[in-house]
């Protein structure tokens, strides 16, 4: 266990930052780092501290030179320290504090990478036929809300003919969306819904286009809520080749099948660990859609228009 303080001598000439940063990587180990600090006047100091860990991000084609890069956390812990006649008092936290900082740290990655690949991918996403499947009970209320004058949530419950409060269910998402307002039982479009013309409503570039919204703004929520679970995992399975695409800043990164496996992994446990005949038709299924490509040789790259976006969206 670290000790309860730690004391770090600086002089009146020296930057405290640098000094106090060596002297934690001795107590919580070589990837410390920190990701903010503040000097009061008083002296009195507030720091926040990361950690970095290495990452294999080589290119799998034969004699490709190995390169490691480090992933940095911030922001896994607060401390707190004083001055006093020339040294720092910093009050440190328990190493288990640390550590489950850490895996929160990590598990924010792995929230924003999912969000950054939805927002890439999800009009390619929503005109798969599994996706286009799940979601056409969200498409009905959708296009029976915008076409019939305030329809009443029991004729979209009548009509929807579900099992239990499945409709409430997809009505409630949608309206925690924005998409619809339930009020004194009936539905009203919203902004998002009442910009398309009626005319367009339940041809296919409206089917693509709304159904690409909602899974923008809701995919966590359609797979948590609605049991909707291939809208959370093809993001899963297109991070396992983009987590190293992205830390390379490469698009011509190829990768294995073996490697984006274990990407998927280290990124959301042994839960990610799929049948290779399963995890091949799931990448087929992202080539298909123009989200990775494959060459001849098995190999996997980027899909240059998503690398680009979530170069943009990504945190890494």
């Amino acid at each position: 266990m670290p000790p309860d303080n730690l004391e770090v001598a600086v002089s009146a000439n020296e930057d405290p930052s640098k000094q106090i940063e060596h002297q934690l990587q001795q107590v919580y180990g070589s990837g410390t780092y920190l990701s903010d600090f503040y000097k009061a006047d008083s002296g009195n100091i507030t720091l926040s501290i990361g950690n970095s860990f290495p990452k294999d991000v080589s290119d799998c084609r034969p004699q490709s030179d190995r390169v490691i890069k480090y992933i940095a956390i911030d922001d896994i812990a607060d401390l707190e320290g004083t001055y006093n006649d020339g040294q720092y008092i910093i009050n440190l936290e328990p190493r288990e504090d640390i550590e489950e900082g850490l895996s929160e740290g990590k598990k924010r990655l792995r929230d924003d990478l999912d969000q950054a690949m939805a927002k890439a991918t999800y009009k390619k996403i929503a005109r798969t036929p599994a996706v286009e499947n799940q979601l056409n009970p969200i498409k009905q209320i959708l296009r029976w809300t915008r076409i019939h004058d305030e329809p009443s949530f029991d004729e979209v419950k009548k009509a929807q003919d579900k099992d239990g409060d499945k409709t409430l269910r997809y009505v409630k998402t949608l309206e925690e969306l924005g998409f619809i307002q339930l009020e004194e039982g009936k539905l009203y479009p919203q902004d998002p819904l009442e910009k398309y013309d009626l005319g367009s409503i339940g041809d296919e570039a409206f089917n693509q286009a709304i159904l690409g919204e909602v899974i923008e703004k809701g995919f966590k929520r359609l797979s948590r809520d609605l049991g909707l679970g291939i809208i959370l995992n093809l993001p899963k399975f297109a991070n396992g080749y983009y987590l190293d695409a992205i830390e390379r800043r490469d698009p011509d990164l190829h990768l294995d099948m073996d490697r984006i496996q274990e990407n998927m992994i280290d990124l959301y446990g042994y839960s990610a660990s799929y049948h290779p005949y399963e995890l091949q038709d799931k990448l087929s299924l992202l080539a298909s859609l123009d989200i990775l490509k494959k060459d001849n040789e098995g190999y996997y790259t980027a899909q240059e228009d998503t690398f680009n976006q979530i170069s943009t969206f990504a945190p890494v």
